[in-house]
């Protein structure tokens, strides 16, 4: 069979794939009660990842890439299993917090889903191809109209879904009105959601792939308007490298942003170009004059593509490598094998090139398809090099101590961060700088980035009272009130080890023997001794400065502590400094305090 001629499904494939997506359903819905109650399954993050890979992605590649539900071929996916559960127990692994639960959202998943969705659409295309035409798709026609049934299929299935669930929604809110409230209670049960959701994903999909007419009209609509926008994305990327030679190449450096929008137009251009060019026989689109500025803006692609990879290179060679810059880098050398491509054949091959072009792209696909699979295994683990090398900058005195994220690592790069720090710490460098071990401890503390709870040993006074810089230098803060402290809800004690308080002792004032500054100088606590007991006399608030206007009018806000507190005679808990003026709301054991004193 020709696999260039889109043809409706028979009975048996349509019930088929309706029956896979309830399937799907199903098991979704059993994943989700093993998370719900706390399943073996939902507690180790590894099988969850795992199961869930296999349950999302096997039948969605069968449910847009099965041509007969009685062929052999169709056996040929099941191959995906093990490749699947192994990408998806390693990403299990992977997750920084295994405390958190799985259904928070987590950047590693979010990367997994996208890179695995992009490589399972090519893969599928390929299996179309086959399946249709009963050997290794030789032509690229074939693919590309599929590629096109396959994105068309997807959105149109979305907004299926979508209508489907406001109708239910606005359904369940109709009678919640009168108050009746059975139907809202029922959608949103998880035991209806899933199984009615993929029965009408099923169903959806059938509906759309057997209406192959509409599909190709949807796609000659698309054609024509990437048809009228492709000369004007190739405007504008030669333009921007006609006015290089003036304006210089700084702003690509300095900021960023041009290199990240360069990339996105020269990723439009190349999809463009292949919507638009895909013929290898026929009247050529454009006019002359018009079809060879779109042909000399692909030749000059690959200078975009060596600009935004010395732009990259810049950043790697200032701040290091990070998660974001790998994947920056990964994407940049994808475009670039495309970009170059592309460029050399339509220089060497001129007007016979599109063939070239096109069993480029056969084999372009499946090594993106390839490389997106290969950097969520163990063997090229984005992680796992920017861990290394964020450790290594530190080692090589690159990287100070304090300028060393630590967070990042253990956070954002997951369980190979941690073994990275795990490796830092046990190494000659901490023990020459005990604050590593230290920043890592507290990290190893916290469960997830915004818990709280203090990560100092409270009943330890001494590490607590590392947690304070004093005025005047040298000043101890006394045992009793380190002892009140532990107990406050104070950032220093709740954050990492070098977000230290404020402690500043005041001499002059027997109201306030101390004032601590948790995170800004704007506010802080007061604190002061009566019958050698401390207590927290109240809140110590910036007012201004002394005159309306004036050298000082901004600069209260931004000047150090006051060491020099003195309270206003006849005012009401309003204290000067210089030329700035503070408040002071008491807490109510001070004023309980003060009750007990005027009754006695």
């Amino acid at each position: 069979m020709d696999d260039n001629r889109l043809s409706a499904l028979d009975r048996s494939t349509s019930i088929g794939l309706i029956l896979i997506a309830l399937f799907q359903g199903f098991a979704l819905y059993a994943l989700h009660l093993a998370v719900e109650h706390s399943h073996w399954l939902a507690t180790d993050q590894r099988w969850l990842s795992a199961l869930y890979s296999i349950t999302i992605v096997v039948p969605a590649f069968y449910l847009i890439s099965m041509v007969r539900l009685r062929e052999r071929i169709n056996v040929i996916p099941l191959l995906l299993v093990p490749l699947l559960f192994w990408m998806g127990w390693y990403l299990g692994w992977a997750i920084p917090v295994v405390e958190v639960p799985y259904r928070r959202s987590q950047p590693l998943t979010a990367s997994f889903c996208m890179t695995v969705g992009v490589a399972m659409f090519i893969l599928a295309l390929f299996f179309r191809s086959s399946a249709s035409s009963g050997t290794w798709p030789k032509a690229y026609q074939p693919l590309l109209n599929y590629s096109w049934e396959f994105a068309l299929t997807i959105a149109q299935v979305s907004l299926f879904i979508g209508v489907f669930w406001a109708i239910l929604g606005l359904w369940g809110g109709l009678f919640a009105a009168i108050g009746i409230d059975f139907f809202a209670r029922v959608f949103q049960e998880p035991g209806f959601i899933y199984p009615v959701t993929w029965l009408i994903l099923g169903i959806a999909v059938v509906m759309i792939r057997n209406r192959f007419r509409f599909l190709a009209s949807v796609r000659l609509m698309c054609e024509a308007l990437i048809k009228t926008l492709l000369p004007l994305v190739a405007l504008v990327i030669l333009l921007f490298f006609a006015v290089l030679p003036w304006t210089g190449l700084e702003p690509i450096w300095d900021t960023g942003k041009a290199a990240q929008i360069l990339m996105a137009l020269m990723l439009t251009l190349l999809l463009f170009f292949n919507a638009v060019f895909h013929q290898t026989h026929g009247n050529p689109p454009y006019p002359v004059w018009l079809r060879n500025t779109v042909l000399m803006a692909i030749v000059l692609l690959p200078i975009g593509s060596l600009l935004a990879a010395w732009a990259l290179w810049l950043r790697i060679d200032q701040y290091g490598l990070s998660l974001d810059r790998l994947w920056a880098g990964l994407l940049q050398v994808l475009t670039a094998a495309f970009t170059f491509s592309y460029s050399l054949i339509l220089l060497w091959r001129r007007h016979a090139a599109f063939p070239s072009l096109h069993r480029v792209n056969k084999w372009l696909a499946l090594l993106v398809a390839s490389v997106l699979m290969l950097v969520n295994t163990p063997l090229a683990d984005m992680r796992h090099w920017s861990a290394q090398y964020q450790v290594k900058r530190l080692l090589d005195g690159r990287t100070t101590v304090e300028d060393f994220d630590f967070r990042y690592v253990h956070y954002r790069l997951g369980q190979p961060g941690n073994l990275a720090l795990q490796d830092l710490v046990e190494s000659e460098f901490a023990q020459e700088h005990p604050e590593v071990k230290r920043h890592v401890e507290f990290l190893r503390k916290q469960t997830q980035p915004s818990s709280t709870g203090p990560l100092v040993d409270t009943s330890n006074l001494d590490e607590v009272a590392q947690q304070f810089n004093t005025r005047p230098e040298g000043t101890k803060l006394p045992e009793p009130l380190l002892s009140l402290l532990a107990k406050q809800d104070l950032t220093c004690l709740t954050s990492m080890p070098e977000q230290r308080c404020m402690a500043v002792r005041h001499d002059d004032e027997t109201s306030i023997q101390w004032v601590i500054y948790n995170q800004n100088f704007f506010l802080a606590s007061a604190y002061a001794e009566r019958n050698d007991v401390w207590y927290l006399v109240g809140k110590l608030s910036v007012l201004g400065p002394v005159e309306v206007e004036g050298p000082e009018t901004n600069n209260c806000l931004h000047f150090d502590p006051p060491t020099n507190l003195q309270r206003i005679p006849g005012s009401l808990n309003a204290y000067r400094s210089g030329l700035c003026l503070y408040s002071l709301q008491p807490s109510i054991e001070f004023v309980r305090q003060q009750l007990s004193t005027a009754e006695s």
